[in-house]
C-alpha cells in the first residue's frame, strides 16, 4: 500500500465547554459500542480519533470540524484534526493514517470511502450582485462569474437559471478559476453577479447584495460528508456513532451559540480577519442551514441525490461507481441521533 503524506499540519483544538471528566467513570466504550455517562454524553477514554478535513487551510466555515474534534477531546477521547488540500485527507483515510475524514461526496466516493455521516449540509456558495440587480431574472444579458463547469458553483447557475426563466443563452458566463477570483471579478466591475462562499459579502461591503443562496437553489446539495473506508466502519461503528454525535453537538453550537462560535472560528482561523467580519459569515452561514440536527440531514436519499448531482457532472470515476448501499452507511447517524434527541440538554 502506498505511503500517503498529508501536507497539511495537525490542528490543537481545546475543549470546547466545561463537561464531566471521563476518567471518573468506570464504563468504557469500545469500538464496537459506546458507553454513555448519565447525562447522555458518551464516554471515549482511551479512544484516538484522528480526524482529518478536505481543506488545505482553516477557512471559517470548517470551523464544525475544529469544533466537532473539541467535543471528541472534551468526551475523553485523544482526537486531532489534519487539514489538507485536493483529496490527501481521503487518501490519508483509505491508507489508514486517518480514520475519517470531512470532504466533498466525488472525491471520498472515489477514494472508496463510505459516508457515514454529513460535515456541511448545504454549500456555502451565495449569489452575490451588484445593487442595480434585484433578482435573478434581472440577470438577462449581464455576466456571472464562477469558478468553473467542472465546480459546484456551475450546478447551482443551472438551477438558478431556471429559477429566473433563463437559460445559459440568456447571461454571458466568467469562467474565473476559483470562488476568490470571481468575488475579485465582481468587485472590479468585470461581472455583474458571482457565485462566492457565503464569507463573500463581507469582504465585497455594502455596494452588493445576495439574491440568492445554495439552500434555496438546491436544497439537497450537500458541501460534504464524513467519510471512512467501509473496513473501518466495520470494526468500529461506535466510533462512526461518536464522532456523529459530536458532529451534532458542533451543530447545535452554531444554530444556538452564535458569539461562541464566532470566538472559535476567529481562533480556528488564526485571527485571520476581523472579528467583525467572522459575525457577517456567521450570519450569511445560518442563512443557508447548513447544520440541521435532524435525522433527514443524512439519508441514502440524501446520498443518492449527490451521487447524481456528481455524475452528471461527470465528477464520479473509479470506485466511485459502487453500488449506493456501499457509498453509504446510515446506522451510526441514526444511532446518533437517537442519543442526541434522548439527551439534547447535555449536548
Amino acid at each position: 500500500m502506498a505511503v500517503v503524506s498529508l501536507a497539511g499540519a495537525a490542528v490543537m483544538v481545546a475543549g470546547v465547554g466545561p463537561g464531566a471528566s471521563a476518567s471518573q467513570h468506570a464504563k468504557r466504550s469500545t469500538d464496537k459500542v459506546l458507553a454513555f455517562r448519565a447525562n447522555g454524553t458518551p464516554i471515549l477514554t482511551g479512544m484516538t480519533i484522528r480526524m482529518g478535513n478536505a481543506a488545505g487551510s482553516a477557512h471559517a466555515a470548517d470551523t464544525n470540524v475544529h469544533d466537532l474534534v473539541g467535543f471528541l477531546t472534551k468526551w475523553g477521547a485523544n482526537a486531532s484534526q489534519t487539514n489538507a488540500s485536493q483529496n490527501e485527507t481521503e487518501l490519508g483515510v483509505a491508507a489508514g493514517s486517518l480514520d475519517a475524514t470531512a470532504g466533498p461526496f466525488n472525491v471520498e466516493a472515489d477514494a472508496g470511502l463510505t459516508a457515514f455521516g454529513p460535515n456541511q449540509a448545504r454549500l456555502d456558495y451565495v449569489l452575490l450582485a451588484k445593487d442595480a440587480i434585484k433578482s435573478i431574472s434581472s440577470l438577462k444579458g449581464r455576466t456571472v462569474a464562477i469558478c468553473c463547469q467542472s465546480s459546484p458553483d456551475y450546478v447551482l447557475l443551472l438551477a438558478a437559471l431556471r429559477q429566473g426563466s433563463l437559460t445559459m443563452s440568456d447571461i454571458k458566463l466568467s469562467e474565473t478559476g476559483a470562488s476568490s477570483s470571481s468575488l475579485n471579478e465582481l468587485i472590479a466591475g468585470q461581472a455583474d453577479a458571482a457565485f462566492v462562499h457565503s464569507d463573500g459579502p463581507a469582504t465585497a461591503g455594502p455596494n452588493y447584495h445576495v439574491i440568492a443562496n445554495a439552500a434555496a437553489l438546491e436544497p439537497g446539495y450537500a458541501d460534504s460528508f464524513m467519510a471512512a473506508t467501509p473496513g473501518w466502519l466495520k470494526a468500529h461503528p461506535a466510533v462512526a456513532e461518536a464522532i456523529d454525535l459530536a458532529w451534532l453537538a458542533s451543530a447545535k453550537l452554531f444554530n444556538t451559540k452564535e458569539s461562541t462560535w464566532v470566538s472559535n472560528a476567529y481562533a480556528y482561523t488564526a485571527h485571520a480577519d476581523p472579528l467583525s467580519l467572522y459575525k457577517q459569515t456567521w450570519q450569511q452561514l445560518k442563512l443557508i442551514d447548513g447544520w440541521p440536527t435532524k435525522l433527514g440531514t443524512f439519508t441514502t436519499k440524501v446520498v443518492q441525490l449527490n451521487l447524481g448531482l456528481a455524475k452528471a457532472q461527470g465528477a464520479i470515476q473509479g470506485q466511485g461507481n459502487r453500488p449506493l448501499s456501499q457509498l453509504a452507511n446510515v446506522a451510526p447517524w441514526q444511532a446518533a441521533v437517537a442519543q442526541f434527541l434522548k439527551h439534547e440538554k447535555a449536548y
